[in-house]
């Protein structure tokens, strides 16, 4: 753990702060934060039931949690739904485990929708909110007209479709679906999120795997022209530098309209140039301030390793009187955004594009993140907002 900060939680429900009820009680939560394809951020708290005096936690009600140290801040994890309570001995205790995603059977029932020249935006509100779900999408993504639509499938399984489609992300957390660009660093509102910067001393362990990709040069998807004539082939090139290849990706189905297979174009290629190349990694301080999709650029340790990648899951655990502990994996990142990296270290004058952070030795992000517009009261006063981390409202 960082030098000198004491590992802390924050639980909250409706409002209220039972942080005191959980303290002495509380002898580990895991949060699982990952980057959508269906999968939900997930929280487990387990507590220690010694001698029976707790009250017994209920299923739907929802805890809001966040983790950080004492000194530094707290951040905000998720708002979690209670789905499962688990009791059982020796040793005598209750596990207490919940998602950020509610109605989960509405995102799971099949329903006939037919949608014509409608915006994502527009698709995603009218399914969503007479299920009760709000839309938040970021700009590059809402606007897109998709000209025919017709559905005979989950919400889910409508969201899932419209990620591969534009290469996004979504999130479902507390009544709300977010959706934003991959690899885009940027929040629903479209403001830039800072990139982390990691070197040999932030890592525990570290494993970076260089797989083959298929080294496509470009993907090309066909489309049906205003007439419904078949019209190939709107075609995305790969941004993989000195790539020794020049084969096409054909994909098979042919799209309603040239914006959607340019789009599904971009999409592809975007996950083929990606698929080569993996992290997995355990940080050596706790670091609460890092979720799921950010932007990493692993630096000065050496060539295979160094490169930009881009989170799709982390883990966070904090342990009664071990302290916190964070692991991750992700793929392959923004090509360039490395070198620019090293362009804004080396060259005198130089603005980069994008905001690098970068913490020293025994360090966490929260150290030097921007303070949010809202924040907790007392010494535990940062709450970060991250891509796809709402700040609760208090």
């Amino acid at each position: 753990m960082p030098s000198g900060y004491k590992p802390t939680f924050a639980i909250f429900k409706g409002g209220e702060d039972l942080t005191a009820r959980f303290q002495d009680r509380t002898t580990s939560i895991v949060v699982e934060l990952t980057a959508g394809g269906g999968a939900q951020d997930s929280v487990t708290i387990t507590l220690d039931d010694r001698d029976y005096k707790i009250s017994s936690p209920q299923v739907k009600d929802r805890l809001e949690v966040r983790l950080g140290y004492e000194g530094i801040g707290l951040a905000f994890m998720g708002s979690f739904e209670i789905n499962k309570v688990v009791y059982s001995l020796p040793p005598r205790s209750i596990t207490v485990c919940g998602t950020t995603a509610s109605s989960l059977n509405d995102l799971k029932t099949h329903r006939i929708n037919n949608f014509a020249d409608k915006t994502v935006e527009q698709i995603l509100t009218e399914v969503g909110n007479p299920l009760g779900f709000k839309i938040d999408m970021h700009p590059s993504i809402a606007d897109a007209k998709i000209p025919a639509l017709d559905s005979n499938t989950s919400f889910g399984s409508l969201i899932n479709r419209l990620e591969r489609q534009y290469d996004a992300v979504a999130k479902i957390t507390d009544g709300r679906v977010s959706l934003v660009p991959r690899s885009g660093g940027s929040s629903v509102s479209d403001f830039a999120q800072p990139t982390y910067v990691l070197r040999d001393y932030s890592f525990a362990d570290l494993e970076v795997t260089k797989e083959s990709r298929g080294d496509y040069a470009k993907v090309v998807a066909d489309y049906y022209d205003e007439n419904g004539n078949r019209t190939p082939g709107e075609a995305a090139m790969s941004a993989v530098t000195g790539l020794d290849s020049e084969a096409i990706f054909k994909i098979p189905n042919v799209q309603r309209s040239k914006d959607e297979a340019t789009a599904l174009a971009k999409s592809t290629m975007a996950q083929l140039d990606r698929s080569g190349d993996r992290i997995d990694a355990t940080l050596a301080e706790g670091d609460p301030w890092v979720r799921d999709l950010q932007r990493i650029v692993v630096a000065g340790i050496r060539p295979g390793i160094d490169g930009s990648y881009t989170l799709d899951a982390v883990r966070h655990t904090y342990e009664k009187g071990s302290g916190l502990r964070t692991t991750f994996s992700g793929q392959g990142g923004v090509n360039g955004l490395a070198s620019e990296f090293a362009t804004a270290t080396t060259s005198a004058g130089s603005t980069p594009s994008t905001t690098f952070l970068t913490v020293g030795p025994g360090e966490v992000f929260g150290m030097v993140l921007p303070p949010a517009a809202n924040i907790l009261p007392g010494s535990n006063s940062s709450t970060p907002r991250l891509v796809g981390s709402p700040i609760p409202n208090q």
